[in-house]
């Protein structure tokens, strides 16, 4: 796959997990946010198994044995299962965590200080893998946060506790960048791990659920609409294509790339939602744009060469 394909996909997934936000609001009108998750997870899951199975004929995600290679090594073998248990844990959190906020903040709050895991990516991985993603990228991560500041408009003085909820969801989010740039380039089985994050994320939205939410029948079917858009299109397009895409390109380029989410979730908040959109937000969307410009007009730095095309 072309790198421009590649970034075609993040931003056709940005897209697509952008317009979510406002369906993941609507959709706690009879649901709790556990409810809406669980059965939100419990569709993208089915919607994605049978790409899956038809994947599993072509390489073994557990395996990973193909009719050109022999099978991995146990301490790889071993490496892959923890690393996609790992995945769908660290996304039950952060989306539990975005879930929860939309019950308490705005769609372009939530957004946007979700997406505070485009500086945290690189950050993270200068720091912990000794990666540097080059001055251009550098330059466009810093566009990102004056932009992201000037369009969610929040102040620490301001914040409210879904706000710093969200924040704490970003961390997990990027450590699924990560660690999805990571299985993808190390299984090339994308649609495998796409299902298998989701089915995790549900079984542990719906462990919660039980606990500490009440629903029935009717309040699920009052809101299946949502329920089908966010699981379909969102978990179960949305997660794959990244999947997909993140085999050939950078971590820190994806997360870029990713957070025009923030953007789209904004403007189909105003739209859709009657959700206020100020000047400086507007002026904070056009910055965003130019980092994403910035990615899409530079190349890689130099120490993620080997890692796209």
């Amino acid at each position: 796959m072309s790198r421009s394909l590649s970034h075609a996909f993040l931003l056709l997934t940005a897209f697509i997990w952008g317009i979510t936000f406002v369906f993941q609001t609507t959709g706690m009108e009879t649901l709790g946010p556990f409810g809406f998750s669980a059965f939100r997870f419990l569709v993208g899951s089915i919607a994605i198994l049978p790409i899956a199975l038809w994947e599993m004929r072509r390489v073994n995600l557990w395996t990973l044995s193909t009719t050109e290679s022999d099978q991995i090594s146990a301490k790889e073998r071993n490496n892959i299962f923890w690393g996609t248990i790992i995945l769908g844990v660290i996304m039950f959190i952060g989306s539990a965590l975005q879930q929860v906020s939309l019950g308490i903040t705005s769609v372009a709050n939530t957004a946007f200080l979700t997406t505070l895991y485009v500086p945290l990516v690189p950050i993270l991985g200068f720091v912990l893998f000794s990666k540097n993603i080059g001055k251009w990228r550098w330059f466009a991560v810093g566009i990102f946060v004056v932009g992201s500041w000037m369009m969610s408009g929040v102040s620490p003085d301001e914040a409210v506790i879904g706000d710093i909820m969200v924040v704490i969801g970003a961390i997990f989010w990027a450590f699924h960048i990560m660690l999805v740039g990571w299985l993808a380039q190390h299984t090339k089985a994308p649609f495998q791990l796409a299902f298998m994050q989701t089915v995790i994320t549900a079984v542990l939205s719906f462990i919660v659920l039980f606990m500490v939410e009440t629903f029935t029948i009717a309040d699920v079917m009052a809101v299946m609409p949502e329920i089908l858009f966010a699981g379909v299109m969102s978990t179960g397009l949305g997660f794959t294509l990244q999947l997909v895409a993140q085999q050939h390109c950078s971590n820190a380029a994806a997360a870029i790339l990713l957070s025009l989410e923030g953007v789209i979730a904004a403007l189909a908040g105003w739209v859709l939602l009657d959700q206020a959109m100020v000047a400086i937000a507007i002026m904070g969307a056009a910055l965003i744009f130019i980092a994403v410009l910035v990615v899409e007009l530079t190349p890689e730095g130099p120490q993620h060469q080997s890692e796209s095309s």
